[in-house]
């Protein structure tokens, strides 16, 4: 007895085609046909165009093996098999033409003729169309229900919860409802707590970290928070201002039955195609965080993957004042190397990771990117090359020079007391002399100019740099570090609440030591 595949398919907009009545309609010219049912592959209330079709793609997959378990395959009709003509007809192609599938299709006639195909084909063009009038009048529908205040469907973002409102009844006397956003109470501190966080500019791996750390669910449930759902809340902060959102997002495109990225291949639409009505639930967050957060987004700040290995931009250069170990980085931490060997039990502390950096940081910032400090250093190579104590002058000397002993060849030549053919090396060794002398007064000159910027540009490269500095990759920040200094001595903690001193050993810092405060803070002290 030959086995057969069914599909059915029952969609959002056709309620009254129950999988349940498609499967019975099949079932019967299946008996009739005196076949066997292998197995009938049923997807509920998917979309034949958007949705992915987990049933169907893995009908297709057991179709188009060497041995297929049925070499039949039953369908209602061609909407049911799919509204994308095109790749309805590709589908067709391949299961009839490649692997030898039978295609059935029970509501339409079997006359075993050229006239099966193109009465398919026309009927996948009338499906295609009928989807796009659905899609079309979906659109319209929910583009009225955001104009009015009301969701569009779809879940709560992370925060909220959907709050449900009847406004009116159907003729069967059952309630009509649309959903607004309220903020749920177990989770909208929490949103609130990472926007207000990211807004000081921590690191978004920090936030997720000490989530998972105090066992605050992500939005997925999992412990673990991904940074992808961070970044999609602060994708959605026009949500979390307090308005209600459509036509945000780019279509999906599908290939061989699977999402594929977007079109266009960008995610979001512009933004002027986006419908917004303002002010329709409670807001999470204040227009003046969500400002800094589109700034932080605009200037594409540096952010680590959550699985990628950290890189302690301390290590190498931080040492035990005790034992003079090197520090090294571990798990979030830096810990003296002596105290990971057997019997050796040094008595310094670990130090956190984030506690460590942000004091170098924020002394590199503070202290070294200091206006006056880097004032001074550019006032001073102004005045030397005020005092003609530049590298400039005495080049220009030995330019005169060789320029002088050059003419005076060619005055010899001139007067016919030598052949060209005698001065001819010298000459050529001269010019390229005075090529090198003129290369480098110009480089000298390109130098001086640099130093002629105003109190307000200096104070505009220095802050630059400083958010460069703070948000920047790991490796570049660590590459900063072993520039600065050649080496961070950290003593043991002291006194309660604890501080401990790290003595700072580098080539152009003004000072010497950093005295770190619990938690975090910190303090200069200047030489004794």
């Amino acid at each position: 007895m030959k086995k057969v595949a069914i599909y059915v398919r029952s969609s959002k907009d056709l309620h009254n085609v129950s999988c349940k009545a498609q499967e019975d309609q099949i079932r019967k010219v299946v008996k009739e046909k005196g076949e066997q049912v292998y197995r009938v592959f049923c997807d509920k209330y998917l979309s034949s165009t958007r949705d992915i079709r987990p049933e169907f793609d893995e009908m297709l997959g057991l179709a188009m093996t060497k041995q297929s378990p049925f070499p039949k395959i039953y369908c209602l009709d061609t909407s049911r098999f799919g509204r994308d003509q095109h790749q309805t007809q590709s589908y067709l192609w391949a299961l009839r033409k490649k692997y030898g599938i039978e295609v059935i299709f029970t509501s339409m006639p079997q006359t075993n003729t050229y006239i099966d195909s193109v009465f398919e084909t026309i009927m996948s063009a009338f499906d295609e169309l009928h989807s796009q009038q659905s899609k079309v009048k979906g659109v319209a529908g929910m583009k009225q229900n955001v104009k009015s205040g009301y969701r569009a469907g779809g879940k709560a973002p992370y925060g909220y919860r959907l709050k449900k409102i009847e406004v009116g009844k159907h003729r069967t006397g059952n309630p009509i409802t649309k959903t607004k956003l309220e903020p749920d109470p177990d989770t909208a501190q929490i949103a609130k707590e990472y926007f207000e966080r990211r807004a000081k500019y921590e690191n978004r791996r920090a936030i997720l970290d000490d989530f998972y750390v105090r066992d605050i669910p992500s939005p997925s449930g999992n412990r673990r928070w991904s940074a992808h759902s961070a970044k999609s809340i602060e994708d959605n902060i026009e949500v979390y201002l307090g308005h209600t959102v459509f036509n945000r997002h780019n279509e999906r495109i599908k290939e061989k039955g699977k999402a594929n990225g977007y079109l266009h291949g960008k995610k979001f639409k512009p933004k002027e195609e986006w419908v917004i009505t303002e002010n329709t639930h409670e807001p999470l967050i204040t227009e003046d965080i969500a400002y800094i957060i589109k700034e932080i987004k605009k200037k594409r700040i540096w952010e680590a993957p959550i699985t990628q290995k950290r890189v302690y931009a301390l290590s190498g250069t931080m040492k035990c004042s005790e034992c003079g170990t090197n520090y090294a980085g571990d798990r979030g931490i830096y810990r003296c190397n002596s105290r990971t060997k057997p019997g050796d039990k040094c008595p310094n502390n670990d130090i956190s990771q984030i506690t460590a950096e942000d004091a170098i940081f924020t002394l590199v910032s503070q202290k070294i990117l200091n206006f006056k400090n880097v004032k001074g250093v550019i006032d001073r190579v102004k005045k030397r090359f005020q005092n003609g104590m530049s590298d400039i002058q005495p080049l220009e000397k030995n330019l005169a020079k060789i320029e002088k002993q050059q003419q005076k060849y060619m005055d010899l030549y001139s007067r016919g007391l030598v052949e060209i053919e005698d001065i001819e090396p010298k000459l050529a060794s001269i010019k390229e002399q005075k090529k090198a002398i003129v290369k480098k007064i110009e480089n000298q000159k390109v130098i001086k100019g640099a130093f002629e910027v105003s109190d307000d540009d200096i104070r505009s490269v220095i802050k630059n740099f400083s958010e460069e500095i703070s948000h920047a990759d790991p490796k570049v920040r660590k590459s900063a570090i072993l520039a600065l200094f050649e080496q961070i001595k950290i003593f043991p903690k002291e006194n309660e609440p604890w501080e401990r001193m790290l003595e700072i050993k580098g080539s152009c810092l003004p000072l010497t030591r950093v005295s770190v405060a619990s938690p975090r803070g910190f303090e200069p002290l200047l030489p004794a």
